[in-house]
């Protein structure tokens, strides 16, 4: 999973993250959870069921994989926190998903489209959030098995900051593989 815990520890955290987002365990708001520290910016694994994704905890929207629907995806967000009374998180939110959404079109969807005809819609992307006590995780689940890394952006270059600038506005943020499905991207915003 990641550096600094040990092998049963990270099952321990990921398995509590999954009572939480099933409403299995305990009460999501006394339930505290470590995040592992993240080194220099790189990604956390997080290994958790892939049906995870797919709880009731869990409030999703379909995307398509154009860059567009980052606009959708953004608009969405700020509809949520705002409902759930965390709107002071909104704009950093937005700006993480529509990297994450971008990201998601460039890159994750490579392996796992087909071609179809032009203008055609395929929904191929899903937006998640998680809303805990005091933080939420917004996720972009594509079909590409790729670990997303951050790349070292030419100084002039206009594009390879948006993991870094995931990073910077995160909490702590990472990846989770989904059996037969691609990956999770997440990063995890607290209300401050």
């Amino acid at each position: 999973m990641g550096k600094g815990f040990p092998p049963d520890e990270q099952e321990a955290i990921a398995l509590t993250h999954l009572s939480v987002a099933t409403g299995s365990g305990d009460d999501d708001e006394e339930v505290i959870v470590p995040w592992p520290p993240v080194p220099d910016g790189m990604p956390q694994l997080l290994p958790v069921p892939s049906a995870w994704w797919e709880t009731p905890a869990v409030t999703t929207r379909a995307l398509s994989a154009r860059p567009e629907e980052a606009r959708t995806a953004r608009r969405f967000v700020r509809e949520m926190l705002t409902c759930w009374g965390l709107e002071a998180l909104a704009d950093d939110a937005e700006m993480i998903v529509d990297e994450l959404v971008v990201n998601a079109v460039l890159h994750g969807t490579r392996a796992g489209l087909t071609h179809t005809s032009p203008g055609a819609s395929m929904t191929v992307l899903r937006l998640c959030l998680l809303r805990r006590a005091g933080e939420v995780m917004l996720a972009v689940v594509d079909p590409g098995n790729e670990t997303p890394i951050p790349r070292k952006p030419d100084w002039g270059g206009e594009s390879g900051r948006g993991l870094q600038i995931v990073a910077a506005l995160s909490h702590v943020w990472g990846w989770s593989p989904i059996a037969g499905h691609g990956k999770a991207v997440w990063a995890v915003l607290r209300d401050p």
